[in-house]
């Protein structure tokens, strides 16, 4: 087994060994809450950077970089006393209290904190992981951003006025965000190519009877008519039996074309979870108990999308949202120093500060309270929500509701 680097100068904990996977909102606010213990922390994470994904649809519409949504891993780490490691988790030996990584690491543990997050959902659905770009990572962002470019590029070159359809699989907030903002921004995209501004479509297919599922009735109403406003053609009670090069089926026998087709129907756990026998619920996110620690392996927390955890107010499990995974991190913190000082633990309690979706390049829509907003105002909420979260990201402090 390899040993791991320390940063120079970086003090030496003498405290049980905890392990962090993942450098998400959860995994991040865990290290926060623990940068002040003697714990001898490692965080580990398959990048050397964290992804700020509230924000990933503004990379697939040019309005960001994708270094604007990113975070060295290494700088956070350095801060709060904690080593850093740069792998994929591959494996999760709860008899051995050991984890394994792709490059062949062993990392020993007393407490693992498991927050690696989720991964695309295709739901089994054959061809929708070959003919359809996921939103899920920079990468996926910087690729449909890519693909939309090279369609409107070729169709300059080519004299092609053939219209462009951009089909978006998904009606949650990854799916609305990034219709509005597509729908907003490809006019002017199209006639810096030469083209007509509206050439390029917009087309928001979802399986179920709503977009925004969830949501109060007069939120989703409020963004269904600011996406009629901006040309977006939204496609409820549709579901996807097959993707094709051509498009998207539908059970009905519809076929749904276009040029570039986006995935954004959904999440779920990945495969190692299911390998290390670790035990699963909705969509293979993993059963914890009300502490967020793992049935019958209490020495492991779980936080962020990758916790199946049920809110006792709905009967519904948690939607993986990025204020969840910062209060479940904070929690998992808590918990594991009340463990070490022989203190009772808390419960989990989602403390619902609202929900805001941008809808467009200057709207949204935001239920906070229980008063339901759209408009500039719930836009500019919405901006300073993301501005306060890559804050905390950024500083590693704890974050503050705006």
């Amino acid at each position: 087994m390899r040993r791991q680097r320390r940063t120079a100068g970086q003090r030496i904990p003498s405290g049980p060994k905890v392990v962090v996977v993942g450098g998400g909102f959860a995994g991040l606010s865990a290290l926060s809450a623990l940068q002040h213990s003697n714990l001898d922390v490692t965080l580990v994470d398959r990048n050397v950077y964290s992804t700020f994904q509230p924000l990933l649809y503004q990379v697939a519409t040019a309005g960001l970089t994708s270094a604007d949504v990113a975070y060295a891993l290494w700088s956070i780490t350095r801060r709060t006393g904690a080593r850093f490691h740069k792998g994929l988790l591959t494996k999760v030996d709860a008899e051995r209290r050991t984890i394994s990584l792709d490059d062949g690491f062993e990392l020993p543990y007393d407490y693992l904190i498991l927050a690696t997050g989720v991964s695309a959902n295709f739901f089994g659905i054959p061809g929708a992981d070959k003919n359809s770009i996921c939103m899920y990572t920079r990468s996926d962002a910087v690729a449909v951003r890519e693909r939309i470019m090279d369609e409107l590029e070729s169709r300059s070159w080519e004299g092609n006025k053939a219209g462009l359809s951009i089909t978006i699989a998904g009606g949650g907030a990854t799916g609305v965000e990034l219709a509005g903002e597509l729908a907003e921004t490809l006019p002017k995209a199209a006639s810096r190519y030469g083209l007509a501004p509206d050439l390029p479509s917009v087309r928001l297919v979802e399986a179920g009877p709503t977009i925004l599922a969830g949501s109060s009735p007069q939120l989703i109403d409020k963004a269904a008519r600011i996406l009629s406003d901006l040309g977006v053609r939204v496609r409820t009670n549709a579901t996807i039996a097959a993707a094709t090069e051509e498009g998207f089926r539908l059970t009905d026998g519809q076929l749904v074309e276009g040029g570039v087709f986006v995935w954004a129907g959904g999440l779920k756990a990945p495969g190692l979870v299911a390998d290390s026998e670790l035990p699963t619920g909705h969509n293979g996110r993993v059963k914890v108990d009300r502490y967020l620690r793992v049935l019958d392996h209490p020495e492991i927390y779980v936080a962020g999308d990758l916790a199946s955890v049920t809110d006792p107010r709905t009967g519904h499990v948690l939607p993986p949202l990025a204020q969840v995974a910062l209060e479940e991190g904070e929690t998992v913190a808590r918990n594991l120093d009340a463990e070490l000082e022989d203190k009772p633990l808390e419960a989990f309690t989602f403390r619902d500060k609202g929900f805001v979706v941008s809808v467009g390049t200057r709207r949204g829509v935001a239920d906070i309270a229980g008063i339901t907003t759209g408009g500039r105002l719930a836009h500019g909420l919405k901006d300073a929500i993301e501005w306060e979260y890559r804050q905390s990201v950024k500083h590693l402090r704890g974050w503050d509701p705006v």
